[in-house]
């Protein structure tokens, strides 16, 4: 049994240093394709807390995802969203137990006693248009029925929604193993390791969903909140600029050899209140925003020990929120920020999550052996430490013949010390984590502007720039910058939720010159 985490959802293997994929939006992520299609029906299960009821209607419903193989959502791939999804309303979802239901009557919000017994109840859903591939299925019942698939603030569950998905191992997960998802074909084979819809289309029934696991964390919103830089002189920490030439001074290295971010839980201070309300609903108020910490069981061999650390020091555990950088499409005009994720090539970087500094983060690897009185470390924090890494993962996401890249800004550190010790042990692992041979490439970073993200065990996440701090083309920002000001209404902008991490250009042009960043990384 795990014990990596105290956690009633599983955790899931994310690979270090290799990051996990955008975070942005549960949106389309196959690229578009016309003709037949793939269809794919089953039934939903849901096994747990009584829902809540308002104004005669059960809140919320059930959501079902269908993920490509090859871009599963973080933490367990490098996916921008799901291929396609359907939702089944909970008064549909549950129309056979409505008596049993209980309804204000007076039409107010009621949400039973966390105390409740369970309810069963079942329902039936229908994903298409697929393309040609392998799928997996995931899900959750919005319970509090603020799921909305086209902005990243409300793309994911958040605490007390009840998830799952269609599993081999259902059994072993509500023991606390890692879920085994059910991978459903949808096509024929064409000859060449493809799966391709026939001119009559596919059909796949029987495909069964459970949703059983209430999610105990609401998403780690966030905010930068500070940089400590010896490195570049980074004062500002929601705009961080790192030369794409970085370079560690000693190896392994120390806290000063790092850029490192403060970030804070929730929103600026002067921002809870209009984050809390319409129209962002922000769980940063009442109580206060946290960051969940936890020692992170990297080898996934269920237990934790010397072998769960970092790469850069085998004293450093690797924690849990999971920080990632991920690049970000570039401004088509100057006042169009994008926040949506470079699809195609998919560059990450994952930062070092600390509590603090690296001395204190040494002292919380927990015991190689279970021990009741000395538990592994788990944590609320009102803020962590992110270290940025030198280092990029560039991959297309899509085609599998391609090789992945791991480009590393430099060989060594300025004190001779070689980076990576092995080099044949890091691709192997790379190419066991993708599905993919790596090569690896000592150059520049890819320059550009990056979001900043952070991951939770349970795959919720939360990701910056997002809507929240950035005004859309029709609703320009006042010239205060606080007001996101269309032509009917407005709304606040959350100055904290605007910020991005930007590689720039190198201290010593004539090493980029010499060391350039892989044509893998630049999409060239």
């Amino acid at each position: 049994m795990r014990r990596s985490l105290a956690l009633p959802f599983p955790a899931l293997l994310l690979l270090a240093l290799a990051g996990c994929g955008d975070l942005d939006t549960f949106v389309p992520d196959i690229p578009g394709f016309s003709g037949p299609a793939g269809v794919v029906e089953g039934t939903l299960t849901y096994a747990g807390p009584p829902p809540c009821t308002e104004n005669g209607r059960v809140v919320g419903a059930a959501v079902v995802l269908a993920f490509d193989k090859r871009l599963l959502p973080p933490p367990s791939g490098l996916g921008t969203g799901a291929a396609s999804l359907d939702a089944i309303p909970g008064d549909v979802l549950f129309a056979s137990i409505r008596d049993k239901l209980v309804f204000d009557k007076d039409g107010k919000l009621r949400c039973p006693d966390p105390s409740a017994p369970n309810v069963t109840a079942s329902g039936t859903w229908t994903i298409a248009p697929l393309s040609g591939g392998t799928y997996q299925f995931r899900g959750f019942y919005d319970r509090d029925g603020d799921f909305n698939p086209a902005f990243s603030i409300s793309n994911l569950p958040t605490a007390g929604d009840v998830g799952g998905g269609a599993i081999d191992n259902a059994a072993e997960v509500l023991m606390g193993a890692a879920p085994e998802y059910t991978e459903v074909n949808v096509g024929e084979p064409d000859g060449k390791g493809n799966l391709v819809i026939p001119p009559v289309g596919v059909h796949v029934p029987g495909v069964g969903v459970t949703l059983g696991q209430v999610l105990p964390l609401e998403r780690p919103v966030f905010y930068p909140s500070a940089v400590d830089d010896s490195v570049a002189g980074n004062t500002d920490p929601r705009k961080v600029v790192v030369p794409s030439d970085f370079e560690f001074a000693t190896f392994p290295p120390n806290d000063a050899s790092f850029i490192r971010i403060t970030f804070s839980a929730g929103v600026d201070p002067t921002e809870i209140d209009a984050a809390a309300i319409t129209p962002f609903f922000m769980p940063v108020k009442d109580p206060a925003a946290t960051l969940y910490m936890a020692v992170e069981d990297v080898n996934g061999d269920g237990l934790l020990n010397n072998e769960d650390h970092v790469v850069e020091s085998a004293n450093v555990p690797q924690l849990y929120p999971t920080s990632v950088f991920s690049k970000i499409n570039a401004p088509r005009l100057a006042n169009d920020k994008r926040i949506e994720t470079q699809a195609r090539p998919r560059v990450i970087m994952q930062g070092l999550t600390l509590l603090k500094n690296l001395l204190l983060t040494a002292t919380k690897l927990p015991p190689a052996m279970p021990d009741p009185m000395n538990p592994p470390f788990q944590s609320a924090e009102p803020e962590v430490t992110v270290a940025v890494r030198p280092a990029a993962i560039c991959i297309d996401p899509v085609d599998a013949s391609k090789k992945g890249v791991f480009v590393l800004s430099r060989k060594t550190a300025a004190d001779g010390t070689a980076i990576i010790a092995d080099e044949e042990a890091l691709k192997q692992s790379l190419a066991a984590r993708f599905g993919r041979p790596f090569d690896i490439v000592y150059g520049c970073l890819p320059e550009g502007q990056y979001s900043m993200n952070l991951v939770y065990p349970t795959g919720q996440a939360w990701s910056v720039p997002n809507e929240a701090g950035v005004c859309a083309l029709a609703e320009p920002q006042t010239s205060d910058g606080k007001t996101c000001k269309a032509v009917t209404n407005s709304r606040p902008r959350l100055v904290s939720q605007d910020a991005m991490l930007i590689v720039g250009a190198p201290k010593d042009a004539a090493y980029c010159k010499a060391n350039p960043t892989p044509a893998a990384c630049t999409g060239l």
